[in-house]
C-alpha cells in the first residue's frame, strides 16, 4: 500500500513508526534508522500539521493536513489501511511539495477567511438582526443575533420561504409588506416598527431599517436591520398612560393652574384656570402670557395692583407668595405663585388659583356657629348646675341613663346604695354597678326606651353593693327622655327608699296577727277553761246535794259521795295550779329546789300515784339497776313525769300498752313514755309545746285540760338543763323524750 501510494510514511494502528522516508526523516531533525518503531508524535515533534493528520486518519477521519517543512510547504495525505476483516492495520502518508502559485492561493483563502470570519464577527455583535432579502423578500443572510433576541435560528431563517410572513404579527404584515415594496420601488432607506413573533410565544417589537441594494439602476435585494424595541416600546407606553394620568389630574383638580416660563409664554394650563378668569381657546393658544394678563385683570376689584403683583411674579425668583384676590362679581381667589425648577435651575413660574368663596362663608359661619354653640353650652352648663345641685339636694334617687344602660347623671341618693360617689358611676353601666339586680332593671329599661310608655312605682326589693346582707325596699319609676324631635335618647330613674315603711308596715302586720293570734288564744283559752271548770263543778254539785239530802234525812253520807265530790276538788285545784304555773313561768317567777333525786325512786313514786288512772291500759317499767342521780326540784320533776303518764293514758285505748323508761347515755339520763294513742299531726308537731295548744285531733270533749301541761313541762326541762321531744305518727302513737344532766 506504501509502495503504491508513494508514501513518505507508514504508521501502526498504535501511531508508532514503521517505515519513513530519509528526506522526511532528515526534515524532522532524526537519522535514518532511529525512528523506526518509536511514536509518531516524538518523531515529528516539528511537524505537529502531520500529526495531527495521522490521529484523523486513525480515528477514522479525514488526514489531510499542510504546514512547513525544511525550506518547504507540504501537504499530507494520510490513508488508513485495513486488513481483510476490516481491522485497523495503520496509516499510509504521502507528502507533496506546494509551488509558489499554489502557496499565494491558500494564503489569500485564508486571509480571506480570516476577513471574513471578522466581518460575521462584527455583524454579530451588532445589537440586531443584519438580514438580507431576495426581491420575494425569501431571506438569503440572517446573522445570528436573530437566535437570541427570537430563539429561531439562524438556518430556519433561510430555509422557510415564507419565514417573513409567518412569523410577523398578523394585524402588521401589510404595513411590513407596504413599507418593504415601497423602499424596493423608491430605492431610498425605510424605517418602520411592527410585532414579531418570538419562538417562546412572546411578542417582540421590532424597530425595522430597510434599504434596497440594486446593481446597473436594477434594485436587486433588500438589506436591513431589526432592533428588538420592546422595552422602549413599553416604556413609551408607560410615559404616555403616565402623561395621560397627569393630564388627567391637572384637569380634575379643583384649583385653576397656569405655567409660564422664562420667555413670558403660557407653556401648561388646565380648564379650571380658562373658565375661572373667562379667557377664551384662541388667547390660551396663542400661548402670550401678557395678552391673558390684560383680559383678565378687568376681573380683578383692584385692576391696577393685580396686574403690578402678577408682572412682579413673573420675574424669575426664588419667592414663594401667597395672595388673596377680590373679583367684581364677589369671588375670592386665594393665589400661590412658585417656581418653576429643572435640576437647581428656576425655568418659569407657576401659579395656582383656589376658589374660596364658599370656604370664607363657611368660615364666617363656623365662627357665627362657634359663638352661638358656646353661649349655647354656657345655658347648658347653667342648666346642668342647676339640674346638679336639684339631683344632689333630691331626698329621693335620681338619674339619667343613656340607651347604652350607662349613667349620665346620677344623684348621691342613689349613687350610695351602690356603696359608691356619683363621680365613680358617670359612664359605668346599670350591670356594673348593681349585677345582683341588673338582670330585674335591665329589661325593665329597655321596654321603657322601646315602647315609650314609663313605667311608674314600682315595688322592688334586693340587695344592693352597699348593704349586700340587708334586704332593701324601693318604689321605682322610669320615664322616657325624648329629644325635641320625639327620638328617645335614654330614661330617667326616680328610686325612693321605702325600707322603713315596710319594715313599719310589715311590723303592724306582726303585731296585727300577733294580737289576733292573742285574741284566738284568748278565745280558746275561755272556752276551754269554761268547759275544764264547768266540767268538775256539775258532778260535785250533784254528790254535794246527794250528801245534803242525806243529812237532812239523818242519814250519814255515803263514802263514795264524798270520794267523787273530793276528786273534783282534785281535778280544779290541778287545773287552778296550771293556770298559776303558766303565770309564773310567763313572768319567770317559777321557782325550783334543787337536791338531789333519785330517779328510779321518782318514777316508783310517780307509778303508784297514777297507776289507779291507768287500771284499763297495760304499763310496762324498765329502769337500771345502778341509781340514776341528778340535780333538781323532785316535785316539779315528779309534775313532769305525772303529766307524761296522764297524756299517754288519756289518748291510749283501752288496753293499749304505755312504757316508761329509764337509762343512762353519757353523761345524761333519758326518760322516755312511749304510748299507743292518737299521735299528733305533722303540721301540729311545733306547737305541741306551746300554751293552751291543744292538736286539732284531740277534741275537747273527749280528752280534757287546759294545753299548758307540755308547755310547763318544757320549762321545767329546760330550767334543769334538759331537753324534751316527741316523735310521733298520726294513729301510731307517741314517745316523748326527756333527757336531765346526771349529778357528778
Amino acid at each position: 500500500m506504501g509502495r503504491s501510494l508513494h508514501a513518505a510514511l507508514i504508521v501502526d494502528a498504535a501511531n508508532h513508526i514503521v517505515w519513513m522516508d530519509s528526506v522526511l526523516t532528515l526534515s524532522a531533525g532524526w537519522e535514518q534508522g532511529d525512528v523506526e518503531g518509536r511514536a509518531a508524535d516524538e518523531v515529528l515533534a516539528r511537524m505537529p500539521w502531520l500529526t495531527r493528520a495521522l490521529e484523523a486518519a486513525l480515528s477514522g477521519g479525514q488526514g489531510l493536513g499542510e504546514g512547513s517543512g525544511e525550506s518547504q510547504r507540504l501537504r499530507a495525505l494520510v490513508l488508513a489501511v485495513h486488513g481483510d476483516d476490516d481491522e485497523l492495520l495503520g496509516a499510509c502518508a504521502r507528502l507533496q511539495t506546494l509551488g509558489l502559485e499554489e502557496v499565494a492561493r491558500d494564503a489569500l483563502t485564508a486571509e480571506l477567511s480570516r476577513v471574513r470570519k471578522r466581518y460575521e464577527d462584527f455583524i454579530d455583535s451588532i445589537d440586531g438582526i443584519v438580514w438580507e432579502a431576495d426581491a420575494e423578500f425569501r431571506f438569503t443572510f440572517v446573522s445570528r443575533q436573530a437566535e437570541r433576541l427570537l430563539g429561531i435560528p439562524a438556518e430556519q431563517w433561510l430555509r422557510q420561504p415564507d419565514f417573513w410572513a409567518r412569523h410577523v404579527h398578523p394585524d402588521d404584515w401589510s404595513e411590513v409588506l407596504s413599507s418593504c415594496l415601497s423602499a424596493w420601488r423608491q430605492g431610498r432607506p425605510h424605517e418602520f416598527e411592527y410585532r414579531m413573533l418570538a419562538v417562546d410565544g412572546r411578542i417582540a417589537w421590532m424597530r425595522a431599517h430597510v434599504t434596497a441594494v440594486s446593481e446597473e439602476g436594477q434594485p436587486m435585494r433588500l438589506r436591513g436591520l431589526m432592533v428588538d424595541v420592546t422595552e422602549q416600546r413599553l416604556a413609551r407606553e408607560r410615559l404616555e398612560h403616565t402623561h395621560s394620568v397627569l393630564r388627567a389630574t391637572f384637569d380634575s383638580i379643583a384649583d385653576g393652574v397656569i405655567v409660564v416660563d422664562a420667555d413670558q409664554r403660557m407653556i401648561a394650563y388646565n380648564k379650571r384656570f380658562q373658565l375661572m378668569w373667562g379667557l377664551s381657546d384662541e388667547v390660551m393658544e396663542s400661548r402670550v402670557a401678557q395678552r391673558a394678563l390684560e383680559l383678565a385683570a378687568p376681573l380683578a376689584k383692584d385692576p391696577e395692583r393685580f396686574v403690578t403683583r402678577i408682572q412682579n411674579q413673573l420675574i424669575l425668583s426664588e419667592d414663594v407668595t401667597v395672595d388673596t384676590i377680590e373679583l367684581r362679581d364677589g369671588r375670592l381667589l386665594e393665589s400661590t405663585s412658585l417656581p418653576q425648577r429643572m435640576g437647581d435651575a428656576v425655568i418659569g413660574r407657576v401659579w395656582s388659583y383656589r376658589d374660596v368663596t364658599e370656604e370664607r362663608r363657611a368660615k364666617v359661619e363656623r365662627e357665627r356657629l362657634l359663638v352661638a354653640e358656646q353661649n349655647a353650652r354656657e345655658r347648658a352648663e347653667e342648666s346642668f348646675a342647676l339640674l346638679d345641685t336639684f339631683l344632689n339636694h333630691a331626698p329621693v334617687g335620681l338619674a339619667f341613663i343613656n340607651r347604652e344602660l350607662r349613667y349620665l347623671r346620677i344623684n348621691d341618693a342613689l349613687a350610695s346604695l351602690h356603696g359608691r360617689k356619683r363621680d365613680q358611676e358617670l359612664g359605668r353601666t346599670v350591670r356594673e354597678m348593681n349585677p345582683n339586680m341588673a338582670s330585674t332593671f335591665e329589661p325593665l329599661m329597655l321596654q321603657v326606651m322601646k315602647t315609650g310608655i314609663p313605667l311608674s312605682d314600682m315595688e322592688m326589693s334586693g340587695h344592693v353593693p352597699a348593704t349586700p346582707d340587708e334586704l332593701r325596699h324601693w318604689r321605682v319609676s322610669y320615664y322616657p327622655v325624648r329629644t325635641p324631635s320625639g327620638g328617645i335618647v335614654g330614661l330617667g330613674a326616680v328610686v325612693v327608699e321605702v325600707t322603713a315603711e315596710h319594715r313599719a308596715r310589715q311590723e303592724r302586720e306582726r303585731l296585727l296577727k300577733e294580737a289576733q293570734e292573742a285574741i284566738r288564744v284568748r278565745d280558746d283559752f275561755l272556752s276551754i277553761a269554761a268547759h275544764e271548770l264547768k266540767t268538775p263543778l256539775t258532778p260535785l254539785k250533784l254528790h254535794l246535794q246527794m250528801m245534803k239530802q242525806q243529812s237532812a234525812a239523818g242519814h250519814t253520807p255515803k263514802p263514795h259521795h264524798v270520794d267523787k265530790a273530793l276528786a273534783q276538788v282534785t281535778r280544779l285545784s290541778v287545773l287552778i295550779h296550771d293556770l298559776l304555773d303558766a303565770t309564773r313561768i310567763e313572768a319567770g317567777r317559777l321557782e325550783l329546789r334543787r337536791e338531789p333525786v333519785e330517779l328510779q325512786a321518782l318514777a316508783n313514786e310517780v307509778l303508784a300515784e297514777t297507776r289507779p288512772l291507768g287500771h284499763q291500759h297495760t304499763l310496762e317499767y324498765e329502769a337500771p339497776p345502778e341509781p340514776l342521780m341528778v340535780k333538781g326540784d323532785r316535785g316539779r320533776l315528779a309534775q313532769v313525769l305525772t303529766n307524761l303518764l296522764e297524756n299517754a293514758f288519756k289518748y291510749s285505748p283501752n288496753g293499749g300498752v304505755v312504757r316508761l323508761t329509764l337509762e343512762r347515755d353519757g353523761a345524761q339520763a333519758r326518760i322516755s313514755v312511749k304510748d299507743a294513742g292518737i299521735g299528733i299531726p305533722e303540721d301540729q308537731r311545733e306547737h305541741l309545746f306551746q300554751r293552751f295548744f291543744r292538736a286539732r285531733n284531740a277534741p275537747i270533749s273527749g280528752f280534757g285540760g287546759l294545753g299548758l301541761g307540755l308547755y310547763i313541762c318544757r320549762d321545767i326541762i329546760e330550767r334543769h338543763g334538759g331537753h324534751i321531744s316527741v316523735d310521733t305518727e298520726v294513729g301510731q302513737g307517741s314517745t316523748f323524750r326527756v333527757t336531765l344532766p346526771l349529778e357528778t
